[in-house]
């Protein structure tokens, strides 16, 4: 039983949508995906214009500002169906995952970009994954914990998967394992941080330190990495998702004063804040995580940050690789798992970790965009079948 899912996700800070069809092969917990990579497509222009001009205030959007935001997820599919051959006829549907720590001011309707899209594609849209879990009491995060056990689970080998996103997540596959012995967390702070210091240090000039190449060239600030290794949130026990305060404007002020304090320049700073992220996953490692052999694979926008990568190299003994080596882009890890928590609703199973995200049991997730008349009709009767004994989807994956 075979089924080709498209995944869409939009990276936090705005920049595009990321694509990728991912061939699902079974059902339920036991579907088998293999994805296939895509390119991330960017935003146009003028959509970039009014996602940075909301950095400094947040302004209405033009009229064709979701437009465009769906016409980019929309060509991106596209693309996507066209490198694995598949015409958007035959497939099964697409699930969309929208930033979950978007990095702007800009207040957008993603329900309206589902339905744009699949108004265009023809297909039935998931999207709002996080929302079910957040009204079962959860976090909503991590919310593709599932859909990442499945993307990397094997029968020997453990695995471990740290996503370096605009916060950091890592997540363990036991080899041979079931779903109910995956552990993840948000381990502490990542991309976002950084952005963060340098479009405050350099008053909007600048938003993304390419290549960790102004870090390479700072010191770390030993003191006040350590004052900063004693957040409340790197000391908390799992389960644990980072507060959208938590490393925010209050973190950002108290750096620069620290900073400004010690003589340093903006290079250490972003220097000392990259070695907090990569100690903050090595720590939360060794202490919330089994010990014993296992593979460490990245992912997220981190990957091309030389700089991070190397540091948090160091705190497995260098031994770390970018999980395209296992067949999950690292680039678009979000996407891939969107696909199969898709995959998973229209299979009336759970999608979301309660023992991860905190919710009071296990949910089937996302909201429905209904795709033209024979896609909607194929959906609801896969559907159908799969969902007559539907109060297993309140249990646990």
């Amino acid at each position: 039983m075979s089924r080709t899912l498209i995944g869409l996700s939009v990276s936090s800070g705005l920049e595009g949508v990321d694509a990728v069809a991912v061939r699902i092969e079974g059902l339920g917990l036991d579907i088998v995906p293999r994805v296939v990579p895509s390119s991330r497509v960017a935003f146009p222009p003028a959509v970039r214009d009014v996602i940075r001009a909301s950095a400094n205030s947040p302004a209405p959007l033009p009229p064709e500002f979701i437009r465009s935001l769906a016409d980019t997820a929309v060509f991106a599919a596209r693309q996507a169906l066209s490198k694995a051959a598949v015409s958007p006829r035959d497939t099964f549907a697409a699930g969309f995952l929208e930033p979950a720590r978007p990095t702007t001011n800009v207040a957008i309707h993603w329900p309206e970009v589902a339905d744009r899209v699949a108004e265009q594609t023809g297909l039935t849209v998931l999207h709002g994954f996080a929302s079910r879990d957040r009204a079962a009491g959860g976090t909503g995060h991590p919310i593709t914990a599932a859909a990442d056990f499945l993307l990397l689970r094997d029968a020997t080998e453990s695995r471990l998967l740290i996503h370096l996103g605009a916060v950091s997540q890592v997540l363990l596959a036991p080899a041979g394992a079931r779903m109910s012995a995956a552990i993840g967390f948000e381990s502490g702070p990542g991309n976002q941080l950084l952005d963060a210091i340098l479009f405050h240090a350099t008053r909007g000039k600048e938003t993304v330190d390419a290549g960790g190449k102004k870090a390479v060239q700072g010191r770390c600030l030993d003191p006040l990495l350590a004052r900063w290794q004693e957040h409340p949130h790197l000391t908390r026990t799992p389960p644990k998702a980072i507060h959208p305060e938590a490393f925010g404007r209050n973190f950002l002020l108290a750096a620069f004063d620290a900073a400004r304090q010690l003589n340093a320049a903006l290079p250490d700073l972003l220097c000392t804040a990259t070695h907090l992220a990569a100690r903050s996953i090595g720590d939360a490692c060794r202490l919330w995580l089994s010990a014993g052999p296992r593979r460490v694979l990245l992912t997220g926008g981190g990957v091309r940050n030389g700089f991070l990568w190397q540091v948090v190299a160091q705190q497995f003994g260098g031994k770390v690789e970018r999980a395209d080596a296992v067949g999950v882009p690292a680039l678009s890890r979000n996407a891939a798992a969107a696909a199969v928590l898709a995959a998973l609703t229209f299979d009336g199973v759970a999608g979301n970790l309660p023992v991860l995200t905190g919710a009071t049991g296990g949910r089937l997730l996302g909201h429905i965009s209904a795709g033209n008349g024979r896609n909607w009709a194929r959906c609801c009767a896969w559907l159908a079948d799969q969902t007559g004994d539907y109060p297993r989807a309140n249990r646990a994956a």
